[in-house]
């Protein structure tokens, strides 16, 4: 074995500092002795960094590392980056045209997180969604527009420019998967892979009027995503209709040893588009959930269009009747308390998160964690606030917070099963109010205020795992409204069943 040094071994001075970071201080004759140790515990590294990972960076010269669009053919700002990328000759998805959020890897083709901080990276291997998708015969359209690092859900933070909203471009589409939702509406995707961390593919199908779904979490692989928290992050699809968005779970899901947050274990899976043909939903019992209307800034002809849709159930044979799950006006506080010290930890790790038995990409680890600490100051601001909270709670209050908002989460969790007990699925508005308005030169602080709310129906989902889908289901005041259905774990076919029912039976732009 070689035993030449391959790691800087660090100075006393050195030493002394990073001893004091971690609240200790050293005497001289620890130092000294400590340095010794050091060299030998850093003999395991030296020998790590001469053995071979057992994936390597595949250089495809055949592929297309595309372009910026101009202004002319993508009108809305849905694209970073357009290019063409073939998949297989033969296949379910044969000749559809997918469009990827560029905090998602495609081999050889720059992903930037819509941030300054990751320009000029360009991913050695493909997520294992688009590996999926390329083999059913797809073709990859490009990477879309998002918020700087998913941060947050009108699309104003992007470092590429806000997306506009389809219906109107002087409002929002929703965030983060601003792009994804807008290259479906406009017609230059079928499909496209959205990342939902907290409603980020659900909030912009609603306002735009297309469908996605955040499947039970750890039904579909997130490896080769940008992560935040491996406990949240879902990797999703988003279509115009229901029936391409079963399709395109079902290529989608499934096992895969190289995802982070795999269930070890056989996953629950089901030839989804086998619930998309229907057109009545007999005895099928819907919960109304009402802590999901009562939202101080809930916009009242938006619940009106829940209710008149669930009244539309009804008429197809549903039973409709109130729920309650009261721990769910605390949702979006729980997901802030656990996320800002999770997130800073997923920072700290330089992008690849700790403590899971998932493929960890070298390649990705070391350009995020010379790019943070080389240009710190192009993090968005509010991953900038995140971070500073996130380090104040763990050093003052030594991240006991975290630890309560995630076993109030365990309690959340159990308080939405039970309905699921008692009901089919639950249903609530995807996004409590229309779209807002998009603003120039925005401060952050107004930025963060305006964002505040518009994720609240949805973030209590992605700290439960349910499965839940949006789907369009009227218009109000020009712009569409989204119904949210929610389901137990990993029964999407009774979502596709109800949504598809729905779809199949009215149409919600009428």
């Amino acid at each position: 074995m070689n035993s030449e040094k391959k790691i800087r071994r660090p100075a006393l001075s050195e030493i002394s500092t990073i001893a004091e970071s971690v609240h200790m201080a050293l005497s001289p004759e620890e130092r000294e002795s400590i340095e010794g140790l050091v060299d030998e515990m850093l003999v395991s590294y030296d020998i790590i960094e001469n053995l071979t990972e057992d994936l390597e960076y595949k250089d495809d010269k055949t592929r297309d590392v595309g372009y910026r669009p101009t202004k002319e053919e993508d009108p809305c700002n849905a694209f970073i980056r357009k290019c063409t990328i073939k998949g297989a000759p033969r296949g379910r998805l044969l000749g559809y045209r997918v469009a990827v959020k560029d905090n998602v890897s495609v081999r050889g083709v720059p992903m930037t997180n819509a941030s300054r901080l990751c320009e000029g990276y360009v991913p050695n291997v493909d997520a294992t969604v688009v590996t999926r998708l390329l083999a059913e015969g797809s073709v990859i359209v490009g990477k879309t527009n998002m918020d700087d690092m998913s941060s947050l859900c009108t699309s104003e933070s992007s470092s590429f420019g806000p997306v506009s909203n389809p219906f109107n471009p002087a409002y929002s589409p929703g965030g983060s998967s601003s792009g994804s939702a807008v290259a479906v509406a406009t017609g230059q995707a079928d499909l496209a892979i959205s990342v939902d961390q907290g409603g980020s593919a659900r909030m912009p199908a609603a306002w735009c009027g297309v469908t996605s779904i955040k499947a039970t979490h750890g039904l579909v692989s997130t490896f080769g995503l940008s992560y935040i928290d491996l406990t949240i992050d879902h990797i999703c699809p988003t279509a115009r209709n229901v029936k391409d968005l079963a399709l395109a779970l079902e290529v989608m899901a499934g096992e895969d040893e190289n995802d982070p947050q795999w269930i070890k274990g056989p996953i629950k899976l089901n030839k989804y588009t086998d619930h998309t043909s229907g057109s009545s939903v007999p005895n099928l019992r819907i919960g109304l959930l009402k802590e999901s209307m009562e939202w101080p800034f809930s916009n009242g002809d938006v619940n009106d269009a829940v209710r008149k849709a669930l009244s539309k159930m009804e008429r197809l044979g549903a039973e409709v009747d109130d729920s309650s799950a009261p721990l769910f006006k605390f949702g979006t506080a729980i997901f802030n308390a656990a996320l800002t010290i999770s997130s800073t930890a997923m920072i700290e790790s330089d992008g690849e998160g700790y403590w899971h038995e998932g493929y960890h990409n070298v390649h990705w680890n070391e350009f995020f964690g010379r790019a943070r600490r080389a240009k710190a100051d192009s993090f968005a601001a509010p991953v900038k606030l995140s971070l500073i909270v996130g380090k104040y709670m763990q050093n003052e209050y030594f991240s006991a917070h975290y630890s309560k908002a995630q076993n109030l989460r365990r309690a959340l969790r159990t308080e939405i099963d039970k309905q699921l007990e008692v009901f089919d699925v639950l249903a609530l508005p995807t996004i409590p109010m229309n779209p807002i308005k998009l603003k120039a030169n925005l401060g952050f602080k107004e930025m963060a205020i305006r964002d505040a709310n518009i994720f609240n129906n949805c973030c209590p989902f992605n700290l439960t795992g349910h499965p839940a889908i949006s789907i369009p289901c009227s218009m109000v005041n020009d712009f569409p409204v989204g119904l949210q259905l929610v389901a137990k774990h990993f029964d999407e076919a009774t979502l596709f069943k109800v949504a598809s029912a729905f779809e199949n039976s009215f149409d919600w732009r009428r």
